[in-house]
């Protein structure tokens, strides 16, 4: 009886998975990207990212779920496994790895774009989808007809005329003696009269094959309406992040202090430290938007928004420009 009830569990199982596989799922919304600054840092899901696999981040859907990514603005799409969760910004449908997102020619301008998302069809791979055109077929016009050899008429019959019999003249009569009658008069053979040929025959006519007619293609049957799904209401849950501090002219305070101008060496400003990914997400997007080139670094539980390689010449005009940007300090670290 056990070895029954678990049997049919397993089956019960089995059956909600495959529906869950098959359920039609459509959403629209707008994707980003991230890239070689996560490479090597484990996602949501326990594995290892890497920016050059055809990988995504979803708020909700089951890891392991390939989908198909379309950009609305030219119709590129690529196929997507999700290993991760996010993203982490309000108005965001889908985070994708930075090859998905270059195929998609998502990196370029802003590094958003509108998109659809579906679940990819059986069989399909991460990576590019290249949608074949099918070719139109080509017509071969008829060859020319040969034209009909000279030879196919047939020659006319030599015609044999009947020679003229050659007429041998009569030996000379001897002359007869007076008392005997007038001598006979000898009947010259007549000449046999010639018959004319009888007229030719007239050649057979040559029968000209007759060009078969081409008749057209009958017009292609109109595809059939697709109906599309509706878009399930996909809910983010809500976030609210955290008032940006009001920009004053003031530059942000260089903890402990800023180095000597006229040195060499290199030094690394930390701008934030954050639990959050959604904060740190924030703070990289606003340093980025002023013209600066932020980066992560990962610290346990910690996200920290830096900027490094910075010259000490550089370092008081950049914390004027994130002291605008409404981050009130940096921490000053020299770098090795």
């Amino acid at each position: 009886m056990k070895k029954f009830i678990l049997i049919a569990v397993t089956a019960l199982v089995f059956t909600l998975v495959c529906n869950a596989q098959t359920t039609p799922f459509f959403q629209e919304g707008t994707a980003s990207w991230y890239g070689t600054e996560f490479d090597g840092q484990i996602t949501a899901s326990g594995e290892v990212f890497t920016s050059s696999g055809y990988t995504a981040a979803h708020p909700t859907l089951p890891f392991g779920t390939l989908l198909t990514i379309t950009n609305k603005n030219n119709n590129k799409k690529v196929t997507v496994r999700v290993n991760d969760r996010g993203p982490f910004i309000a108005n965001r449908a889908i985070d994708l790895s930075k090859a998905a997102a270059e195929y998609l020619e998502i990196t370029m301008n802003n590094g958003t774009a509108p998109v659809s998302i579906i679940i990819a069809e059986a069989g399909a791979v991460p990576g590019p989808v290249v949608t074949q055109t099918p070719s139109t077929p080509t017509v071969t016009a008829a060859p020319p007809l040969p034209t009909p050899s000279a030879s196919l008429d047939p020659a006319p019959p030599t015609v044999q005329t009947p020679s003229t019999p050659a007429v041998t003249a009569a030996p000379p009569l001897p002359t007869p003696p007076a008392s005997l009658d007038p001598a006979p008069t000898v009947q010259t053979p007549s000449t046999p009269a010639v018959t004319a040929a009888p007229p030719l025959p007239a050649p057979p006519a040559v029968q000209t094959p007759s060009t078969p007619t081409v008749t057209a293609a009958p017009p292609l049957p109109t595809p059939p309406v697709v109906q599309t799904p509706s878009t399930p209401a996909v809910t983010t849950p809500s976030a609210t992040l955290p008032a940006p501090a009001a920009r004053t002219a003031k530059p942000a305070v260089i903890k402990p202090a800023a180095p000597p101008t006229g040195t060499n060496k290199r030094y690394r400003l930390q701008v934030g430290a954050f639990k959050t990914p959604k904060n740190a997400v924030a703070a990289f997007d606003k340093l980025k938007s002023i013209g600066l080139s932020p980066a992560y670094e990962r610290s346990g539980e910690w996200y920290r928004v830096v900027l490094s390689g910075i010259k000490a010449d550089d370092v008081r005009s950049i914390a004027e420009k994130i002291g605008q940007a409404g981050f009130p300090e940096a921490l000053i670290r020299e770098e090795p």
